[in-house]
């Protein structure tokens, strides 16, 4: 993704795993005094990888994992009044975003793939967007399309989809695609 080139230029970034231990979900801490979530805000120093990066282990993935990782999206979603949240803050090494639908509430896109075509009356521009980590700690500005349409797999639903996501969840899906290396992406697309 040409958004990553321009984050770490001809350098690559440090990879990391989401966990160590292979799980699908990492061990949620507890919550902290001022009663935040733990979650682990993504800053764009790293990418990340992790041998939970294929069609075998999206199609593995239980239902009770899946729940547990919106409650804690949602968690941090809400404590951080954030629409999007992506799956390794939350613990969940198998790439995922979380954003927010006035309709469904927060929607868990599991591996989406861009693909070339837009939802009818939709334009997709390229915009300059800032983005922050909820912590304040990070900024970030990344050239990004205002609009994307992508295929998926439906949070809690173990069915493919193509939708169209525009603006936040556009912007929140397409940083998902730079926080997980080129590696993870070629084996799920």
């Amino acid at each position: 993704m040409a958004a990553a080139t321009r984050m770490w230029g001809n350098t690559p970034p440090p990879v990391i795993k989401v966990n160590t231990d292979g799980y699908f979900l990492s061990p949620w801490q507890e919550y902290k005094e001022d009663g935040s979530p733990p979650c682990k805000f993504y800053n764009a120093t790293y990418q990340y990888t992790g041998a939970l990066c294929s069609h075998f282990a999206l199609a593995r993935m239980g239902q009770a994992t899946q729940q547990e990782a919106l409650k804690r999206a949602l968690s941090c979603a809400a404590f951080h009044e954030t629409d999007c949240i992506l799956s390794p803050e939350v613990g969940l090494s198998v790439p995922a975003a979380f954003v927010y639908d006035p309709e469904d509430g927060l929607r868990m896109v599991i591996a989406p793939k861009l693909v070339d075509m837009v939802g009818p009356g939709v334009e997709a521009e390229d915009r300059l967007v800032e983005l922050r980590d909820p912590d304040g700690k990070r900024h970030t500005k990344l050239e990004m399309k205002t609009a994307v349409s992508v295929e998926y797999l439906q949070g809690g639903a173990r069915r493919m989809s193509v939708d169209t996501f525009e603006h936040t969840a556009a912007y929140c899906i397409q940083i998902l695609r730079v926080a997980f290396e080129k590696s993870c992406w070629a084996e799920i697309d």
